[in-house]
């Protein structure tokens, strides 16, 4: 077991070191998308960023475990950040409207989760997995609209593409994950579902770099 604690944590730091490349990567290739809804996903990424660190300081320097606080304000920050650039990217009214809804909706439920949970005691996996669930709607929905227009010809090119796919990379096994993580947590298996958590950040950080190499120029029509 201390094996396994050991290169986690190994894996823990160099995924931290990975963000903040991403969040350089994502500095200089800003041109190509400050002038769309995607110039808030800079903010994104260097708040992740601080936010690691952060907990690594409190964890490590401090010696607390409490720092739940901070990624509970992290989750909502993010989420709804996600949902706004979606809402902002879609066409079709209907569309809009679902994605808008699903803000107010995710906001209603992290609130609503205060009654269950203390905010500085315990992580809101129940909101993490509401929202999770939401964006990966909302990203199919913008995808599907894609799909049924001219775009899909040059969608490689473009930056809210690569986004969209890191996210649905995420995602979409970190639902069940986190389905597992708060009604299994003595299960054996969690510390090997963090490992699989682990890569699966590399993925999405790997994939987000790859996006802003070779994206062209983000723009709102």
């Amino acid at each position: 077991m201390r094996i396994l604690l050991f290169s986690t944590e190994n894996i823990r730091f160099f995924l931290i070191l990975l963000e903040f490349f991403v969040a350089l990567f994502g500095t200089f290739f800003f041109h190509k998308f400050s002038k769309s809804p995607l110039k808030i996903l800079l903010f994104i990424l260097w708040y992740t960023f601080v936010n690691d660190i952060l907990g690594i300081v409190m964890q490590y320097v401090f010696k607390t475990n409490t720092n739940f606080i901070i990624y509970n304000f992290y989750q909502v920050i993010r989420f709804s950040a996600l949902l706004w650039i979606y809402s902002q990217y879609v066409r079709n009214i209907n569309n809009y409207k679902v994605i808008t809804f699903f803000q107010y909706f995710y906001l209603f439920a992290f609130l609503t989760n205060f009654y269950f949970e203390d905010f500085c005691e315990s992580y809101f996996l129940n909101t993490f997995i509401i929202g999770a669930s939401l964006i990966t709607i909302a990203i199919i929905i913008y995808l599907f609209e894609i799909l049924r227009s001219d775009k899909i010809l040059f969608i490689t090119k473009s930056l809210i593409f690569w986004v969209s796919f890191a996210h649905l990379i995420y995602f979409v096994p970190n639902v069940p994950f986190y389905i597992v993580r708060k009604y299994y947590s003595d299960s054996n298996t969690i510390p090997f579902i963090f490992i699989i958590n682990y890569f699966l950040l590399l993925i999405y950080n790997s994939i987000l770099i790859s996006g802003f190499i070779w994206s062209k120029t983000e723009s709102k029509e």
